[in-house]
């Protein structure tokens, strides 16, 4: 029997998309689980062709934007959409995250494998396999270590049967081979050099070492090695690139010695409870656990409606354990689309294997606060604070001649900053800023007031002066005005005509409204004198143009109600106030809820089904208080793009996309669970953030007739415990880090509560 916790299987993968995913936050590993022979798939976050560019700005941009308002102003969207074609960055060598390469495995005189079992415990993180093979049970586990930063196999007969093995790497697209044996080190090296996206001659450099424990002879061949008549075989692997040290098998050859002394049986140890820490400080129960079945098998029950409710607490905590693996506190790297797996499809297209952070990135991280992982959230504040402001300020002073910071749609380890290199996709121009309002969350969730004073609010502020000079002053509105952007990947129609770029789209006036309202309450907070720059913040959030209601009764997505020519678009980032902002609520502007309702009605007719897509409409319906149609966005995401591996891809029916794996798709699912047990908001008049809303249970399904969620995290420093039965609340414990004022409500009831710090508060039964 398998935990509930755990993916397991009775076949070998046959495709990445079956594979099991393991990883420390930058070594990662997609294990498949074979018997006679293993492969496994090794990457490293860092592995990255491309270079810093000077000159991704263009000089013209300035002069292109003014002339692009005049034209928009003047309603000529032919002429703009002619313009605009120059409204772009400059490529040069930008790069794209490359899959590393395949670790093979061959149990050369192993023949009539049968009952085998793979598995992958979530809060482990060890990747295990077993078989039978002539009478005998053999036994396959591995794991990737943050602690010790190497990974780690185990391999053998439970008799001690010997065994020869061939160990074998081939690179991916690349030229990452093993390069020589060194004692008892198979050694490894390449270079990330592609053509697509660079210039096939930029890039890191890897250097890797295999280090083969056992008592069997090893002989170097042909690129591998063969190990003769072993009673046992562990590996240890370390990956490093000159991306992070300018001697990378240095610090291999440092790192294994390391682990070598402290000894297998430490290191799984050691592992086993770095990860099952994390992962245990948030437990979910939907009720009675189903059958013990397979999870593909799983998938297939939920599919057909035949699975048990608590199949998505295994979902939802799959999305925690892919966070966790994929983003630790001293990651080099925030994770990109695929987390730091890479499926190789990505990559070999025009959009790239990257941080997109028009959508992707920021969903990947939302579950990291209220999912108890907020130590994996570093990464993303580090590569914001030190690669992307730096760069995005020479942006803002180069492309729009102003003060700040800005970046777009897709960034890199490089620092691209600037627009994209096709308007049609490439100009939207506050992805960067969408992405500082997390600085904003972490510090919301942890109340880490030193966070707020020396990371979250510098970023924030420049984003904010950014803002003030990109905004201008339309009189015939009277209303300040972005653009020329765009609302994220979609276009709008004129005269039978389609266009991209416009003015004061919807998403770009929330994301400066938010921007500027959070620059405020943290000045508030931190004790910041009024000045200029704060009072302008003010002059202007009060001058944004207003949320409108179209025709059809929806929010419109941009300043005048055009038409749609995509109604089933994938985005649906004018809804953002919705959620995961909170400048839309039923109770504060029911119309506008109301019309947000209307929007998501209109966009779900024959949607273009994407896994962040449902993942946005299950949290908007959370934010709505319908949980019967936020699971029912779930249910559409698993039925519709979860693959074998519970991986959620994007559709395989689609050529551009071809069923690769975005990991909001499955962080994204976690985030939504945790909007629909229990949400929390500083309320307008907080003082500094001193007063919050929490509301308990908000959009509980029909189908979650009882549960249990222990460990959630809510803004304000509060952590909570929940229990329900026959879909009622039975017992909730709040637990505040510091003195608050809480305004709790629950099955229609408010309450207000002075909390102290460290002092629980029980709601409910004893």
């Amino acid at each position: 029997m398998h935990n509930p916790m755990t993916l397991w299987y009775r076949q070998s993968a046959a495709c990445f998309n079956e594979a099991l995913p393991i990883g420390n936050g930058k070594l990662a590993a997609m294990v498949y689980g074979g018997s006679s022979e293993e492969i496994i798939q090794l990457d490293d976050s860092t592995f990255w062709p491309g270079e810093p560019s000077p000159d991704n700005n263009r000089a013209d941009t300035p002069e292109v934007l003014r002339e692009l308002r005049h034209l928009l102003l003047a309603h000529d969207y032919q002429e703009a959409d002619r313009l605009g074609k120059e409204f772009v960055g400059i490529k040069h060598n930008y790069g794209t995250h490359m899959p590393l390469g395949n670790l093979r495995i061959t149990h050369r005189d192993l023949v009539d494998a049968a009952e085998l079992d793979r598995s992958l415990d979530l809060f482990t993180g060890v990747a295990l396999t077993t078989f039978t093979a002539a009478g005998r049970r053999w036994r396959r586990e591995c794991f990737a270590s943050y602690p010790a930063g190497v990974f780690a196999l185990s391999y053998g007969a439970a008799d001690q049967t010997r065994f020869t093995l061939r160990l074998g790497l081939e690179g991916i697209g690349n030229n990452v081979r093993i390069s020589g044996l060194e004692g008892r080190d198979l050694l490894i090296q390449g270079d990330a050099y592609e053509s697509l996206h660079s210039d096939g001659r930029t890039g890191v450099s890897l250097r890797g070492r295999v280090r083969i424990l056992t008592d069997g002879q090893i002989t170097l061949s042909s690129g591998g090695a063969e190990i003769r008549d072993a009673s046992s075989l562990v590996l240890l692997a370390a990956l490093e690139t000159t991306m992070t040290s300018p001697q990378p098998d240095a610090i291999c050859l440092v790192l294994l010695d390391r682990a070598e002394q402290a000894g297998y049986e430490r290191l799984l140890a050691e592992h086993c409870a770095d990860v099952r820490g994390k992962m245990e400080a948030v437990a979910l129960s939907l009720g009675e656990s189903g059958p013990n079945l397979p999870t593909d098998a799983l998938i297939a029950a939920y599919a057909k409606g035949e699975a048990s409710p608590d199949f998505i607490a295994l979902a939802f905590q799959y999305g925690r354990y892919l966070m966790l693996a994929s983003s630790r506190e001293n990651s080099p790297l925030p994770s990109h689309m695929g987390g730091i797996w890479n499926d190789n499809i990505y990559n070999k297209q025009d959009c790239t294997q990257d941080m997109h952070i028009d959508m992707n990135l920021q969903m990947q991280y939302w579950p990291a606060f209220p999912g108890g992982l907020a130590d994996c959230f570093p990464p993303m504040a580090r590569w914001l604070r030190e690669v992307v402001v730096p760069a995005g300020r020479e942006t803002a002073r180069v492309a729009y001649e102003a003060e700040g910071w800005t970046a777009h749609v897709t960034s890199n380890p490089w620092g691209y900053t600037a627009l994209g290199w096709a308007y049609n996709w490439g100009s939207f121009t506050l992805g960067g800023a969408w992405c500082a309002t997390l600085l904003w969350d972490y510090f919301d969730y942890t109340r880490d007031e030193e966070f707020l004073r020396e990371q979250a609010y510098p970023v924030l502020l420049d984003a904010a002066r950014f803002m003030l000079d990109y905004l201008f002053f339309d009189e015939d509105s009277g209303c300040w005005m972005t653009g020329p952007s765009y609302s994220p990947e979609n276009h709008y129609q004129v005269g039978g005509e389609r266009y991209t770029l416009s003015l004061s789209t919807t998403c770009d006036v929330l994301l400066v409204r938010e921007v500027f309202s959070l620059v405020l309450r943290a000045a508030r907070l931190l004790g910041t004198a009024e000045d200029d720059t704060l009072r302008e913040i003010r002059g202007r959030l009060a001058l944004l143009p207003p949320y409108r209601i179209g025709k059809h009764g929806q929010l419109q997505e941009w300043f005048y109600d055009f038409e749609e020519p995509i109604p089933n678009h994938r985005h649906t980032s004018h809804l953002l106030g919705l959620y995961p902002f909170c400048q839309i609520t039923p109770e504060t502007e029911p119309a506008l809820a109301r019309a947000a309702r209307t929007a998501i009605r209109h966009r779900l007719e024959g949607f273009e089904a994407t896994s962040w897509g449902y993942n946005m409409f299950a949290g908007m319906y959370a934010r709505l208080y319908d949980g019967d149609a936020a699971l029912e966005m779930l249910g559409e995401n698993i039925r519709r793009l979860a693959v074998a591996n519970l991986t959620i891809v994007m559709p395989t029916d689609v050529a551009m996309w071809a069923g690769t794996w975005e990991l909001d798709g499955n962080t994204g699912l976690t985030a939504a669970v945790c909007e629909m047990l229990a949400q929390s908001r500083a309320l307008p008049d907080s003082a500094g953030g001193s007063h919050y809303e929490v509301r308990l249970l908000p959009a509980l399904p029909d189908a979650w007739q009882e549960g249990e969620i222990r460990g959630l995290r809510l803004r304000g420093g509060l952590g909570l415990d929940i229990r329900w039965r026959q879909g009622r609340l039975v017992q909730a414990v709040l637990t505040p880090c510091e003195n608050v004022r809480l305004t709790l409500l629950r099955e229609g009831m408010a309450e207000e509560i002075d909390a102290s710090a460290g002092t629980e508060i029980v709601i409910g039964e004893g």
